[in-house]
């Protein structure tokens, strides 16, 4: 008797719920505030034809109250296709999809945040200036090409520009932090958000091959830049003015309009605005951490008068070409940058600058042994002008018997070649008749 009970239990136990039973009992947790349950029983029933439109309807409302508004806004949504003409179905969607542009706008931007935690501001908008002059250089080049590669760059650059909006928060929230007047700090962030704005709108170009995608990232280019200046710790921005006023001295063309001895000189103010309070927090750092090498007050005391004497001689130089000027201007940067303690990076990348100045080097020297080759070549040439004509006919009726000779001699491998093959072939064939003079006939070919 027992057996049969438990089988009867599990035979009921496996018959599946109707869609009206599942509907009730959903209800019942639904008003008994059992919303976890409620969902659970719910939420598959959505699809249902027959209760399908009820239940989207209590699982939008439960998940809406619970503050997810993209599964209530799902759920609105299923409901409102079953009652396009339904006016509660309509207010229910609409107020779910409201919320959604601006919940999805603060996870994104909590996410970039997240990932920017402990990354220094300046290195980044150091990096996204660099990529947001890629992306200008190749705004004005990529609809050159062909329709399918065209369409494949632009939805590249797209996307890449999206990326470098993200940059804008983590800088906009440090620089926010950082700034102690409320005013300025106002006017920072407004500008910063146009300059996201901006960059988003770049963005949108690329994607839609808009012709205008070059001067909005024109723009964009020139905010990077400016925050550049405003972020870059000392070290950085030494680096950077080295590069500006290599590029000043050698008199390389203005990239985006700006001239590069001006911008070394910006390079140069922002070092010094922020290099004492900088020297102090890594005098701390280093008597906490003693893999930090010294950092001495004398050295310090030579960078600040350096640095002086720097701005100095690029204030003269902006105004005015001198070479002279910009010379030494390159060679106190270099001096600075000698004295300032080296990270652990520091060394690698004098490595690496030698190694490409190596690399220079030994290009340098290939186009010096292929000029002199071309040099002796063009010497040779010149002698064989030089010389007297019947020679020259002589020379060439020389050459002309060994064309010959090497010609005859071609003929012959060639006709040897021909013969080998044809006696390999003539043995081939031989061979082949014997074999089937040998073979036995088939089965069907015999005579007994």
């Amino acid at each position: 008797m027992t057996g049969l009970i438990l089988a009867a239990v599990l035979c009921a136990a496996e018959i599946p719920q109707t869609d009206g039973e599942a509907w009730n009992e959903g209800v019942d947790f639904y008003r008994s505030g059992d919303v976890t349950n409620a969902l659970r029983v719910l939420r598959p029933l959505m699809l249902s034809k027959t209760h399908g439109a009820r239940a989207a309807e209590v699982v939008a409302k439960l998940e809406y109250d619970r503050g997810d508004l993209e599964e209530a806004a799902n759920a609105a949504q299923i409901a409102l296709r079953s009652a396009p003409e339904d006016a509660r179905a309509n207010r229910n969607f609409t107020r779910a999809a409201d919320g959604l542009p601006r919940l999805r706008e603060a996870k994104r931007v909590e996410a970039v945040l997240k990932a920017a935690q402990g990354k220094d501001p300046g290195a980044m908008m150091q990096a996204a200036t660099y990529d947001a002059r890629s992306l200008m250089e190749q705004a004005g080049t990529y609809l050159t090409n062909d329709p399918v590669r065209a369409v494949a760059l632009a939805d590249s650059l797209s996307l890449r520009a999206e990326k470098l909006a993200d940059t804008w928060l983590p800088v906009r929230e440090a620089i926010a932090q950082a700034v102690t007047n409320e005013e300025q700090a106002s006017t920072i962030v407004l500008q910063i958000e146009q300059a996201e704005a901006k960059t988003k709108r770049a963005a949108e170009q690329f994607g839609d091959m808009d012709e205008g995608a070059y001067a909005t990232m024109s723009d964009v280019e020139h905010d990077f830049t400016r925050f550049l200046k405003l972020t870059a710790m000392p070290p950085a921005a030494m680096a950077e003015g080295e590069v500006a006023q290599s590029n000043a001295w050698q008199d390389v063309a203005a990239f985006n309009g700006r001239s590069w001895q001006a911008d070394a000189l910006d390079y140069t103010r922002a070092f010094r605005a922020k290099f004492p309070a900088w020297a102090r927090a890594y005098e701390q750092q280093a008597q906490s951490d003693t893999n930090r090498p010294p950092f001495t007050a004398e050295d310090q005391a030579k960078i600040s008068a350096l640095a002086t004497e720097l701005e100095k001689l690029q204030l003269e130089c902006v105004d005015k070409s001198l070479p002279p000027s910009q010379e030494k201007s390159l060679e106190i940067i270099r001096q600075i940058r000698e004295l300032l303690p080296k990270d652990k990076n520091g060394g690698q990348g004098r490595q690496n600058q030698q190694d490409n100045s190596q690399q220079q080097n030994n290009q340098d020297q290939q186009q010096d042994k292929n000029k002199e080759q071309d040099d002796k070549q063009d010497q040779q040439s010149d002698q064989k002008q030089d010389q007297d004509p019947q020679q020259q006919e002589e020379e060439k009726e020389s050459e002309g018997q060994e064309d010959d000779q090497q010609e005859q001699k071609d003929d012959k491998e060639v006709e040897a070649l021909l013969k080998k093959a044809q006696e390999r072939n003539d043995e081939h064939e031989a061979d082949k008749k014997a074999r089937m003079r040998k073979a036995p006939l088939p089965p069907n070919e015999r005579d007994w």
